[in-house]
């Protein structure tokens, strides 16, 4: 894997002043796997063009750090490096006070984007999912009906207003404005979430499935969504159970080709969904 030196990070018409808006805090302090490899770097990139604050920092979570941002990011969060060990047993990711800090900056108000992922992500994360009553399934999961079949891969899933596992009415869908809805994206691989109380934004089918993950974890439960959207006391919440399409990767196969993912891949609406995600959650 690496990051596209080609993605166009660029916004046409900035939402805030260059360096001016709000304050983003990009967790690095649990072994995070995007954040170690700098593969953040193009959403990093395409928030700093609208304006947004980022910054890469590894504090842990208290209630004075936390106070210092509007919108924390947690993305494929560990309690050890990626690769080092298949799955998650007794490790905690995240101490109890880091959770109930985390909570209650967003019960204040803050704005909460969290990643789940296929494992040992997925296990990683849901101890603090669950605090905001969100449970993640663990393995990874496929659609064997709504996937692209050009790109022939049953595990990243299509969510469109054509087939209807968009939710055509949700805010970061339908954006601010005609021109910024969003009509077609493509999951990358990952779990299924369930919450109650939220709005599912990427739904679903009948004929999606949790399976065991290549390390051999899994599966364990059934989401019904990939993504979710919500309030918490003063603060807003979104879930995602795949992380990709906040990347610009290329992954470079066996056969020598190579295969884009994320706000780089054509024919899909990544770079306005994150937009429209970051607009959701950064207005009051």
């Amino acid at each position: 894997m690496s990051n596209d030196s080609e993605f166009n990070s660029k916004v046409e018409a900035p939402t805030y002043e260059k360096g001016k808006g709000p304050k983003i805090l990009l967790d690095g302090a649990h072994h995070n796997f995007f954040i170690q490899w700098d593969f953040i770097k193009p959403f990093s990139d395409l928030a700093k063009a609208d304006g947004y604050q980022t910054l890469v920092d590894s504090s842990e979570f208290t209630p004075e750090y936390l106070n210092r941002f509007d919108i924390v990011i947690i993305v494929t969060a560990l309690p050890f490096d990626f690769t080092t060990k298949k799955e998650v047993t007794d490790e905690s990711t995240f101490s109890t006070e880091e959770i109930n800090s985390l909570y209650d900056w967003v019960d204040n108000g803050g704005s909460l984007l969290i990643f789940s992922e296929h494992a040992p992500f997925d296990q990683a994360i849901n101890p603090l999912l669950n605090k905001f009553g969100i449970t993640s399934s663990i393995g990874t999961t496929i659609d064997t009906s709504h996937y692209d079949q050009n790109i022939g891969r049953t595990g990243w899933i299509e969510f469109s207003n054509e087939n209807g596992l968009l939710n055509s009415e949700h805010p970061i869908i339908t954006g601010q404005n005609p021109s910024d809805r969003v009509n077609r994206l493509l999951t990358f691989g990952g779990s299924g979430l369930s919450g109650e109380g939220y709005s599912n934004l990427l739904i679903l089918s009948e004929s999606s499935e949790n399976v065991m993950h290549p390390t051999g974890v899994g599966p364990i439960g059934m989401g019904n969504s990939q993504g979710l959207a919500g309030t918490k006391g003063k603060g807003k919440v979104v879930a995602f159970g795949d992380s990709n399409g906040f990347t610009a990767m290329i992954f470079e196969l066996e056969d020598g080709s190579k295969q884009r993912a994320g706000l780089n891949l054509e024919g899909y609406d990544w770079k306005q969904f994150v937009i429209n995600t970051l607009h959701w959650l950064s207005d009051k």
